[in-house]
């Protein structure tokens, strides 16, 4: 079933590994229950046309905020982790001095392309002030960003976990009322207290780093930061190539369906992507830096690299067939009636989670490597197809075609991603390795066809099985006994 980590080194790293992802599992856990009560109200007082709202402005903000990450996401956290210790009070005033620039020149970008972007969005200009208000959040998100990349390379996983539920929890609680009492006019304002909440916390919570011993001039800061920036840049544009996947065909869809109908898909997206991958963001807070700090040795690589897919495989299963059989009441529970509509687009994209997490792991090995131009040849033939499938499958199949789109997307980018790793840097996992999230797949495949047939009690049956694989598969993988497993789980989720 899974492979076998016999070393004391490979039980070490699985037991720091699912330490932190208890951790991180109840921060997201928190940020989720704020998100769902957010999510819930702005369904219930703002309706689909209120989600489209947000999923509109948001894939703006995002695309943009993206295109700030140059300096400050991916880069830093593995120039971080690999760097000297002597290093890091220079490095790190560096990293915050880029993030202040580019959060600056976002905001700037923003404002000057404000009636651009609303007549491309809404294909009007009503929308200039909306998009001006907007430059702000994007400053916050980019110093925020910054920071978080600060936490996450000098490992510091707790201040960051403080500072995470924070500003969500701030952030909820600020824009309740904006919900309420403005209706659909307290989509911007919400959207920027979120950022400014964020912001806030992370600064209550900053990394205290010795003085450099030298003062640092431009010329430095700019030489020093072209060392992170280079990836940076190639990071940038593949986010930003991403997002615009989401922007444009968000406003495809509102366009040729509606703002209710984007309103449907973006909360869809958001179940999918965001809910089931908490578990992807808590395994891979710690996975980045461990794997840069041993990206010279393609022995270690491989090892982490199978270790790493057997470990997300054994979390995601039970997590995939959850989803597909308490569809509906998930639905529901964190929306409304009018959203059962997207059943199918959820249904079959969550399947397609199984190849993302799967396809995540390999794509990590190339951001160790530091090898920006693969990763950017990847993501943009990945962006393209993406965009292509949607708009195809959504042709076809409507609503339910999304979804069948999301798992060929994925299923698509695990084959390229596999390809690269295996000819480009010789990479190799063991056989179980391969077969083990294959049969998961196909396990959630069945369970899916299942559940349409049967109703939820077709279903059931599948996530008993997979609860079963994954304790006894976490079991033998981690060398611990179930208490065990609760102990380095279970409680440090609680303390956050």
């Amino acid at each position: 079933m899974a492979p076998q980590i016999n070393s004391r080194g490979g039980t070490s790293i699985s037991a720091k590994v699912l330490k932190i992802m208890g951790l991180f599992s109840g921060v997201q856990i928190v940020t989720i229950i704020c998100s769902i009560i957010r999510t819930k109200l702005v369904a219930i007082w703002l309706g689909p046309v209120g989600m489209g709202l947000f999923g509109l402005y948001n894939s703006v903000l995002d695309t943009i905020s993206g295109v700030t990450q140059i300096g400050t996401g991916t880069g830093v956290v593995r120039e971080l982790a690999v760097s000297p210790r002597k290093n890091l009070p220079k490095l790190v005033t560096v990293v915050r001095r880029w993030g202040w620039g580019l959060g600056l020149a976002g905001a700037l970008l923003t404002l000057l392309l404000s009636p651009v972007l609303s007549s491309v969005t809404f294909g009007d200009g009503d929308h200039i002030w909306g998009f001006m208000i907007l430059s702000a959040a994007v400053l916050l998100l980019t110093l925020s960003n910054t920071e978080g990349a600060v936490f996450q390379g000098l490992k510091r996983y707790k201040s960051l976990a403080k500072a995470t539920v924070g500003g969500a929890i701030a952030g909820l609680a600020l824009s309740v009322p904006m919900y309420y009492f403005w209706g659909l006019d307290s989509v911007i304002p919400s959207l920027l207290v979120y950022a400014l909440a964020t912001w806030i916390c992370r600064g209550l919570f900053r990394e205290k780093v010795a003085r450099p011993d030298q003062p640092i001039g431009a010329r430095d800061t700019l030489l020093t930061g072209r060392s992170f920036a280079m990836l940076g840049l190639y990071m940038t544009i593949t986010v930003f190539a991403t997002n615009a996947v989401s922007y444009i065909f968000m406003s495809y869809l509102n366009r040729v369906a509606g703002t209710e109908t984007a309103g449907l898909y973006q909360a869809g997206f958001t179940l999918v992507n965001r809910y089931v991958g908490l578990v992807l963001v808590a395994i891979g807070m710690e996975y980045l830096p461990r794997l840069s700090e041993v990206s010279h040795s393609p022995h270690r690589i491989e090892l982490f690299l199978t270790h790493e897919i057997t470990l997300i495989m054994l979390v995601m299963f039970p997590v995939v067939t959850v989803f597909i059989t308490a569809d509906e009441l998930i639905v529901r529970l964190l929306y409304d009636r009018p959203f059962l509509v997207m059943l199918p687009f959820v249904t079959w994209a969550v399947i397609g989670t199984v190849f993302r997490a799967w396809s995540w792991c390999l794509a990590y090995v190339i951001l160790a490597k530091s090898d920006g131009v693969t990763y950017l040849v990847t993501e943009l033939l990945s962006a393209a197809v993406a965009i292509g499938l949607n708009i195809i499958f959504y042709n076809r199949w409507g609503i339910a075609g999304l979804g069948y789109a999301y798992t060929v997307w994925y299923l698509f980018y695990l084959t390229e991603i596999w390809v690269v790793c295996r000819k480009r840097y010789r990479l190799t996992v063991r056989r179980n390795a391969i077969m083990f999230p294959a049969a998961v797949f196909l396990i959630c495949a069945g369970a899916a066809i299942c559940r349409s047939i049967a109703g939820w009690g077709g279903g059931l049956p599948f996530v008993m099985i997979s609860l079963i694989v994954s304790a006894v598969g976490l079991r033998q993988l981690l060398g611990l006994s179930f208490r065990d497993m609760f102990e380095k789980f279970v409680r440090p989720a609680k303390k956050v």
